[in-house]
């Protein structure tokens, strides 16, 4: 087992572990009536906001895809080994629950949210760690802030009204796998 492979599976078991625990807390709340404890969007989201969210994530990427092509730096892409998708759905839990969690307060409003989202949009594109130098870097630097902003539109939007973190983790893993499948489909893959 390579060293990348053993990351990957660290980092997909350690997002499977808070969903578990996310989850269990979850499913106390729906069984007491509780109020939400330590794990932050423990409530329940109408199965709309997630097709919503989901519908938006694969329009996105098929957007930055597009704009690649258009500016002719798909060529650019780096290649990954398929058990990097291990990670990337490890991403989705571990990010939705720092970002649109325990960094964003379900009573936020007005102008503190809008700080909020474009800080931590601004915030969650900068440690994805993308070359700003280059074009591809700026693309997929501006496409993870929007994309950092739609998934706090998720959050908090009319058809969340409990404000649930479960349409954040839709979109997210629903982003993820977009990603690996365009990746796939494209050829940067590496399944040697």
């Amino acid at each position: 087992m390579t060293t990348q492979t053993l990351e990957a599976l660290l980092y997909f078991l350690l997002g499977l572990g808070l969903l578990g625990a996310w989850t269990y807390e979850y499913l106390k709340r729906r069984r007491t009536n509780g109020p939400e404890s330590f794990w932050p969007g423990t409530s329940s989201a109408p199965w709309q906001a997630s097709l919503l969210i989901a519908a938006v994530m694969i329009l996105i990427t098929i957007a930055e895809t597009a704009v690649e092509h258009r500016f002719g730096v798909t060529s650019q892409q780096s290649k990954i080994a398929p058990t990097f998708l291990l990670a990337m759905l490890g991403a989705s839990v571990i990010e939705e629950a720092v970002f649109r969690g325990f960094t964003a307060p379900s009573y936020f409003g007005g102008r503190k949210l809008l700080a909020l989202i474009l800080v931590g949009s601004l915030v969650f594109s900068a440690i994805h760690g993308f070359d700003l130098q280059s074009t591809q870097g700026r693309i997929s630097a501006i496409f993870s802030f929007l994309t950092s902003i739609w998934l706090y539109l998720a959050r908090f939007n009319p058809l969340n009204p409990d404000r649930s973190l479960i349409p954040c983790f839709t979109g997210h893993a629903v982003r993820n796998l977009a990603v690996f499948g365009i990746k796939w489909a494209q050829g940067f893959i590496n399944w040697n």
